[in-house]
């Protein structure tokens, strides 16, 4: 018989029949095997009624959105036992929303718990929390507190006028923060603070049996390596306190790094351990092909917009920076909404924005700064750039290459993030050369303005070593560059080759290949 896992839901309803509703909860899609073996990640089971006013999660291995059900208007208060993951955008839009409260262990939460709920004035963290995401809140004009009562292992977000919580001037730290990469934020816990601490000790203990649980899963996915992260933080404190499940933990480490492979390795340190890249003949006679500014699709987007003004006079260098900077700021990034409807082309995706008052992503974005350098007599690519465990890991991220004749060279330009690449002499690269930079521990420097919509400003520890370096492991690209490069369109489209390692396959592409020196080719 399955176990049912009942949720205890406290209501004040409407005195009038027939306005509240039966709201199904539903298991959200992020996952779909449990992160600690024999613990369901969703109950069988959640109704809540639309007339809620508290509400109280018990004990759950993850939980939803709110927001996705469109309901809740009544909702004041919700309070959460131990959870295994919460999701970024956890509490997002609910009118009335006045306090959250944590009593029980996080284990992960994403980014910003609660986003845009006008009248939220505290959020309460009771229990322990193994890992955060990067921001923690947006745009809650009356939040008045936030409380962490006891430990955070690995702290990833920050605190500033960005989050929009005017009213908030600092959270409040009654715990022991162990790591924090924000030191602005609070002050780190030391050695003397935790032993002096039983409390604080015990819910270490506690976070520590739940990491290795977490590291011994059978398929815990990217948690692994979350917890892996948090437990290399947490063990040497464990062994300073004088903490027996010291022991414990580094025997899950152990366990995880030997047996679970890339699960709880950096990203660097894949990408650093990827095969070379060899001489290919079966390229020979494939090549790429770039529309000229003469194409008609070409001709009407470089007259619609004005693209040789927006481009300018100066040289190369300069042309492509300014209609990178010109799509960046006026086609914002939201991976949400996937591409525009209706054709691939930079008109398409200018004017769906507008109309639809969204944006798009990153691969949209790319597509019309290509179409924008090809109008104005620039080759240039748009290219997908994939993780090593493609197959599991959906994110990946597309940007730009552009051919300078000045540098004979391709070079590395991304919509997405306003962001180019150059060495420590100010020389330009292309992706091929930022990945060997990387493997090789050689430096690299992200222009200064670098940035996502104009709001987060973006780093080269965050931006390459991380995030790009999960995604430079396969590069694929389209053989014919032009509007409308992929999707319906009237006009003959190229195929799609991809870059990959000796003894890698990607099947979804036409054509594989580990020639390195062909597939950064000239153009003719």
């Amino acid at each position: 018989m399955k176990k049912i896992i009942a949720l205890f839901v406290t209501s004040i309803c409407c005195m009038v029949s027939g306005y509240a509703e039966d709201i199904v909860i539903k298991a959200p899609g992020f996952f779909s095997e449990p992160f600690r073996d024999s613990q369901p990640l969703f109950p069988d089971s959640i109704v809540i009624s639309s007339d809620v006013e508290e509400l109280n999660i018990p004990d759950i291995g993850i939980f939803c959105r709110l927001s996705e059900y469109n309901s809740f208007p009544k909702l004041r208060k919700i309070t959460f036992g131990n959870v295994d993951y919460l999701p970024s955008f956890l509490l997002d839009s609910l009118p009335n929303l006045e306090e959250v409260v944590f009593n029980g262990m996080i284990g992960h939460f994403d980014s910003t718990i609660a986003s845009n709920c006008p009248k939220l004035k505290s959020i309460i963290f009771r229990g322990p929390i193994s890992t955060t995401g990067t921001d923690l809140i947006y745009n809650l004009p009356n939040l008045e507190k936030v409380v962490f009562e006891s430990v955070v292992v690995l702290c990833g977000f920050d605190y500033n006028e960005r989050a929009l919580c005017p009213k908030l001037h600092k959270i409040t730290n009654n715990g022991a923060f162990l790591k924090i990469y924000d030191d602005s934020l609070t002050h780190t816990a030391t050695i003397e603070q935790l032993k002096s601490s039983p409390r604080l000790i015990a819910d270490m203990e506690r976070i520590a049996r739940w990491q290795c649980e977490v590291l011994h899963a059978k398929n815990s996915g990217i948690m692994r390596k979350f917890q892996f992260n948090a437990a290399s933080i947490l063990q040497p404190i464990l062994v300073k306190v004088g903490s027996n499940e010291a022991d414990n933990l580094k025997e899950a480490k152990d366990y995880a790094w030997n047996y679970c492979g890339d699960d709880v390795k950096s990203k660097l340190r894949i990408l650093k351990e990827s095969p070379a890249y060899a001489p290919d003949s079966s390229m020979t006679n494939t090549k790429f092909k770039y529309a000229t500014p003469d194409d008609s699709l070409l001709t009407l987007s470089r007259e619609r917009f004005n693209l040789d003004s927006i481009a300018g006079t100066g040289n190369d260098i300069s042309r492509i920076k300014n209609l990178l900077y010109w799509v960046h700021n006026n086609i914002t990034h939201d991976g949400s909404n996937g591409l525009a409807p209706g054709p691939r082309n930079l008109r398409n995706n200018y004017d769906s924005a507008r109309l639809n008052g969204c944006g798009y992503n990153c691969r949209a974005l790319a597509i019309c700064l290509a179409e924008a350098l090809l109008a104005e007599g620039i080759p240039a690519r748009y290219i997908t750039c994939l993780p090593k465990a493609w197959d599991k890991d959906n994110d990946c991220h597309v940007i730009c290459v552009a051919w300078s004749k000045s540098l004979n060279k391709w070079i590395w330009v991304d919509p997405t993030f306003a962001a180019y690449v150059t060495d420590e002499n100010g020389v330009l690269l292309h992706p091929g050369e930022v990945r060997y930079r990387l493997q090789h521990d050689m430096p690299l420097v992200l222009n200064s303005d670098a940035n996502w919509n104009n709001r987060f400003t973006q780093t080269k520890e965050n931006y390459l070593d991380n995030y790009m370096a999960k995604n430079l492991y396969i590069i694929d690209a389209n053989t014919f560059n032009q509007a409308e490069p992929e999707g319906k369109s009237a006009h003959p489209q190229g195929k799609f080759v991809t870059l990959v390692p000796q003894g890698i396959t990607y099947p979804n592409s036409n054509f594989n290949t580990t020639d390195e020196q062909w597939f950064w080719q000239a153009p003719e």
